[in-house]
């Protein structure tokens, strides 16, 4: 199977998604980061894609090739085939992406992994450093997930018959505490650190039902392993975040506020996003980057 070829020392490689249809916002994502880029800092950009024409390329180089970074498209559908995710009709293909990185970015030290509903506030190599050189992943605990463990929330019954959150964590994916679960949008892989099991797991597994597909197989995987960076570099706020921050704990509710008062990067989770109707803080600054970046497609 292919593997990427790194980028120079000076690039700090940063991969995201990329479908005809998301590549304006992902697009957006990665301009928000350019836009906060740290004198000298620059990017190389991997485009995890399953055949994209070739006026979302252009695009996309017309905006990316330049000083401060450059662009390239990195096909998955080899991996995609090999592994053969199933369960499609519950989720999106590109949801699966992130589970390739291991293997399709072997011969890389660490790369950043980005969801394509970002918004960063913060230059993109300070959440590449933010991990020891002996942690396997980096990420941030799913908040917002933690009031489901004490308020009876069950999982669907084709979920594994619909047990409680935290049974399901602890006997599907081995996750003993969840309070340590975490998210998926923001991650920092230390390739280094994967073995080759590991990054074959992550295909393996894709043929098994999960409730969180991707996000569970990751802590599945890596769980006990993982490096919680600063939780401002995942602030989820969308449709229903609110509602979900009130049934925090004190503490959590706390680190929660904080973040959303100062995020280093705002994850757009839920439906709508800003981009099909939804309104909120930081939504407009996501539009605007949106607008800068329709100018670059014919």
């Amino acid at each position: 199977m292919q593997t990427v070829l790194p980028p120079p020392a000076e690039f700090i490689p940063v991969a995201l998604p990329l479908t005809e249809h998301s590549a304006p916002n992902a697009y957006a994502t990665i301009l928000s980061g350019i836009n906060n880029l740290l004198p000298g800092v620059r990017l190389a950009l991997y485009m995890l894609h399953e055949g994209l024409p070739e006026e979302t390329m252009t695009a996309g180089r017309r905006l990316f090739d330049g000083r401060r970074s450059q662009i390239h498209f990195v096909d998955v559908s080899e991996w995609m085939q090999t592994y053969n995710p199933a369960y499609l009709d519950t989720t999106d293909r590109t949801t699966f992406y992130s589970l390739a990185v291991p293997t399709l970015f072997a011969n890389f030290s660490r790369i950043v992994y980005l969801s394509d509903d970002i918004l960063l506030r913060a230059c993109p190599s300070l959440l590449y450093y933010s991990i020891p050189a002996t942690a396997q992943i980096g990420a941030t605990r799913d908040l917002l997930l933690i009031p489901a463990q004490t308020n009876g929330f069950r999982l669907p019954q084709a979920i594994a018959g619909g047990p409680p959150l935290v049974d399901y964590h602890c006997g599907a994916l081995g996750v003993l505490d969840s309070n340590n679960y975490f998210q998926n949008g923001v991650l920092v892989f230390n390739i280094a650190e994967i073995s080759q099991a590991q990054a074959e797991e992550c295909g393996h597994l894709c043929s098994t039902l999960f409730w969180m597909s991707d996000q569970d197989i990751l802590n599945r995987i890596f769980y006990g392993k993982v490096h919680f960076i600063h939780q401002n570099w995942n602030v989820c706020w969308g449709p229903g975040c609110v509602e979900a921050s009130e049934t925090l704990p004190a503490e959590w509710k706390k680190i929660y506020d904080d973040g959303l008062a100062n995020p280093f990067a705002v994850h757009f989770s839920g439906f709508p996003k800003p981009w099909t109707g939804w309104d909120g803080p930081y939504a407009e600054d996501f539009r605007r980057l949106l607008g800068d970046v329709l100018r670059a497609f014919p």
